[in-house]
């Protein structure tokens, strides 16, 4: 017979929290560790511009990878109360996003962070996701959301460029969300997001790629994380493993490159930027999602019929 005093004494229950609080710190622990940078755009102030010098817009990952725009006088974003309405899955509160595009430092279309000399420009990955969020003040042009410098082939295209395209290309779809990168074997390739962005909407996006597989997830201000398109039984690693191509150049928010050259500026409020060095499931995406309606009616039913039964105990 198993003995049931031992096992709800109070020195039991004791060892059994600590347990769970070890098992939730490790959770906590194992997530830190697959985060390479995250740029929550939380360090100023509502109206305010990206302070001077390296290292003004901070890495909350704790891996000293932080960002910096070239001269608040005309590059720098500005930073905008108006946020996401969904929930970070952290918990962590999110107060604050950096407007990109006219106005705050200067008229221009020019302004952009970029992560001078940090150490994630040259790691490399053998699985990674990106993530953002991203409310467009205007359609039209190519406008950058988030990308990695350079030219490291013979391709117009750079290393990583998350996109909202100036044309219908492809499927004739005008203005769509565009995803282009360089695997590790130096092969071009992109997925497309299949509707066109509306402006004055936040959407959150993910990113996710293996050795295999790439996909890209979204998720709008009402609805689930859904994915928008996938490449599976492809090959994206090199012979040493890494999934992107060996670059040592810079991440950019707020704008690409083309060719080498500097553009496809965005005009939109950019928030809550994060690449980690693993494939993460929806689950265990940025944003606390609104689930499917299917959910919702389950999960009601499913307290509806805790709700009875503990009536007829009663």
């Amino acid at each position: 017979m198993r003995n049931t005093t031992m096992m709800t004494s109070p020195r039991c229950k004791a060892w059994r929290s600590v347990a769970a609080l070890m098992a939730v710190i490790g959770f906590a622990e194992a997530s830190q560790a697959a985060t390479s940078a995250y740029w929550r755009h939380e360090e100023g102030t509502g109206g305010g511009v990206i302070a001077a010098g390296p290292g003004a817009v901070l890495d909350s990952s704790g891996n000293g990878n932080h960002m910096r725009t070239f001269d608040p006088a005309f590059t720098s974003a500005t930073y905008s109360m108006n946020v996401s309405p969904l929930a970070l899955q952290s918990g962590l509160p999110n107060t604050l996003s950096l407007d990109f595009g006219p106005g705050g430092d200067d008229a221009g279309l020019n302004d952009d962070n970029y992560s001078d000399a940090a150490a994630v420009n040259s790691q490399l990955f053998t699985a990674m996701t990106i993530e953002l969020a991203f409310n467009m003040d205007s359609i039209g042009g190519y406008q950058a959301i988030f990308g990695k410098d350079g030219k490291p082939t013979g391709s117009v295209v750079p290393p990583f460029k998350v996109l909202i395209r100036g044309d219908d290309f492809p499927n004739a779809i005008p203005n769509q969300l565009f995803i282009e990168w360089i695997d590790g074997d130096g092969d071009t390739h992109f997925l497309a997001g299949g509707s066109t962005v509306q402006a004055g909407a936040w959407n959150h996006i993910a990113f996710v790629l293996t050795d295999t597989t790439a996909s890209l997830y979204s998720a709008g201000e009402n609805t689930p994380y859904q994915l928008l398109s996938t490449i599976t039984g492809a090959d994206f690693a090199s012979p040493s493993g890494e999934v992107l191509i060996n670059s040592n150049a810079n991440y950019s928010v707020g704008r690409g490159m083309f060719n080498n050259g500097v553009g496809d500026w965005a005009n939109a409020m950019i928030d809550e930027v994060r690449i980690s060095d693993s494939a993460l499931a929806p689950s265990e995406f940025l944003f606390a999602a609104v689930p499917e309606p299917t959910s919702l009616v389950l999960g009601a039913l499913g307290a509806a019929a805790f709700a009875t039964r503990r009536a007829r105990k009663v």
